[in-house]
């Protein structure tokens, strides 16, 4: 079972990086649009440091470009579960039936055939491309421990982001189209280009536990950056919500396919 569905993985991602070589300059704009988009916030960090003293709430500029690239990290780290975000339109349009007939797990299935391997690739490099610069003109060096579970933490935090927004595409299976509340959603993820620490204790509560959108960039940074106040309070709270939202998609999963009816099921 285990064995046809990577292979299934695979055939999909080797078509996205077909892609790539039948677009080459494609493949290289796209890096350059990352690259850009990216140079536009760390501009604009650098013009606020200009009048704050090079220091904003403990985070200098050096700091808040890590940041930027983590952003990037976790955006590539996600577009691999692409296929999950698009499932309340396939319920709408009654296209679940394709995956509910093959013999793999339905959910497995819909996740590779839209996997976004190539985009995906795309921002990883330029998210390298900006670290590695960053570490050697202001010369960072963090530890290996530290780069390691920084990167841990954060791809525990896109599970939990991403169980949060399965379940919510699952609403469609009894509500019908909720792509407003999916996008209303995804609204907050903005909140990751900016440090939390900064926000107030309400706010910075919401993007911890409800929204937990810290864990993906502000404390993966800090970890990253050895200016973690506690590593494992972190872990202790993205393991914790990975937890309850897993066994809350399970369970949603399971009776949404019970709930289903297309013109083929």
């Amino acid at each position: 079972m285990w064995r046809k569905s990577f292979r299934l993985l695979f055939r999909f991602v080797a078509v996205s990086f077909r892609n790539m070589s039948a677009f080459r300059l494609d493949f290289f704009t796209s890096i350059a649009h990352s690259l850009i988009y990216q140079a536009i916030f760390i501009v604009f960090w650098k013009s606020i440091l200009t009048f704050t003293a090079q220091n904003l709430g403990g985070w200098r500029f050096a700091d808040l470009v890590v940041l930027s690239t983590f952003t990037l990290v976790a955006n590539a780290v996600m577009l691999w579960f692409a296929g999950l975000l698009r499932l309340s339109q396939k319920v709408v349009k009654g296209e679940l039936d394709k995956y509910l007939s093959k013999p793999v797990s339905p959910l497995f299935a819909l996740i590779a055939e839209d996997v976004n391997a190539l985009v995906s690739t795309q921002q990883l490099v330029s998210a390298l491309l900006i670290l590695g610069g960053a570490c050697l003109y202001f010369g960072l060096r963090p530890a290996p421990g530290n780069v390691a579970l920084s990167l841990l933490l954060m791809v525990l935090g896109c599970v939990v982001l991403l169980l949060i927004q399965g379940c919510i595409a699952m609403l469609t299976f009894w509500w019908g189209d909720v792509s407003r509340l999916n996008s209303l959603f995804m609204m907050t993820g903005e909140f990751e280009r900016y440090p939390l620490t900064l926000f107030p204790v309400g706010i910075r509560g919401f993007l911890t536990w409800i929204v937990p959108i810290g864990a993906i960039s502000t404390y993966p940074v800090l970890v990253f950056l050895g200016k973690a106040e506690s590593v494992w309070r972190y872990f202790g709270i993205a393991a914790l919500l990975a937890v309850a939202w897993m066994a809350v998609f399970q369970l949603s999963w399971r009776r949404a396919l019970c709930h289903y009816e297309a013109f083929g099921g």
